[in-house]
């Protein structure tokens, strides 16, 4: 279990360290009751890419910020379970929305807009339209939940290629080794206004460098040495996700928690959707072609 719990946090970076609350015993019901779960089969009446033998697993993570997604990545693990590769959606990409709920199609809209219009099964939909993959499950964290959860693991060290000074997020730190508690976690993988040119994709390469930190923290600390601490971490971290029913018990996450053995953090790659400035708005992104489809087919 102690690897297992290791390797999936190193992919997600958050769902998988509930199923520590096996290890705790009587906390097992307390932690399942912690969880909010969304049925994807039906909130998504539309057709969807099938789930054909030996494709990726994939799992979109999102981080809610103010009621908005505020960040999209797609984690897709091969089948054997050794390699895992993430995906960073920029949340200006301009992208068709499918119907959501009672909200009609859109023929091109914001990506980030389709959580605001119809939550994460619209996020789904809305991926798995603009990709042609299969979406398995989600996993979607409050920004709240997530500076707790960096605060109860202690902080996050971290190597910052440049410094950052910015007033709106409120980060002020020095290029280098740090190590970042909770609030400045949260705004590192926030602000996107003092680096390079301002634009999300920098933001997203701060998100990519954290995930890489957090998976490289779980993979050389054995901080399951505490069950006290574990359960905890735990009972932050359940009551701030949200996931789709097929994963949406403690049971089913240790379930996929075992399929992720042979993963490592050296394992995980990171990459970004190509872009290219959207026409009509200098202020938007678009999908690039053909490397966007290109992207998803390797996948």
């Amino acid at each position: 279990m102690n690897v297992h719990l290791k390797r999936w946090l190193a992919v997600s970076g958050a769902a998988v360290v509930i199923t520590a609350g096996v290890v705790a015993g009587g906390s097992y019901w307390r932690l399942e009751s912690n969880l909010t779960t969304v049925d994807l089969s039906e909130e998504i009446s539309h057709p969807r890419p099938p789930s054909t033998p030996g494709r990726p697993l994939n799992v979109l993570l999102l981080g809610k910020d103010d009621g908005r997604s505020d960040t999209a990545m797609v984690v897709q693990l091969n089948a054997r379970g050794d390699q895992a590769r993430v995906v960073s959606i920029p949340r200006d990409t301009m992208v068709p929305r499918p119907r959501c709920g009672d909200e009609p199609a859109a023929a091109i809209a914001m990506f980030n807009s389709a959580f605001s219009t119809g939550g994460a099964a619209c996020a789904v939909a809305t991926v798995e339209q603009m990709s042609g993959i299969r979406i398995d499950h989600f996993v979607q964290i409050d920004f709240a939940g997530f500076r707790d959860v960096v605060d109860r693991l202690g902080g996050i060290a971290i190597t910052l290629p440049e410094a950052i000074d910015d007033d709106r997020s409120g980060l002020h730190v020095p290029a280098g080794p740090t190590t970042l508690d909770g609030t400045q976690a949260l705004a590192f993988v926030r602000t996107r206004y003092s680096i390079g040119d301002g634009s999300d994709l920098n933001r997203i390469k701060n998100q990519q460098l954290f995930l890489r930190a957090l998976s490289e923290k779980f993979a050389n600390e054995n901080w399951l040495a505490s069950p006290q601490k574990t359960l905890a971490l735990a009972d932050v971290l359940t009551r701030s996700i949200v996931t789709d029913t097929g994963i949406g018990s403690i049971a089913k996450l240790a379930d996929l928690a075992g399929k992720l053995t042979a993963l490592t953090p050296g394992s995980i790659t990171y990459v970004t959707l190509p872009t290219e400035a959207y026409p009509p708005d200098p202020n938007r992104v678009q999908p690039r072609q053909p490397e966007a489809d290109a992207l998803w087919r390797v996948g």
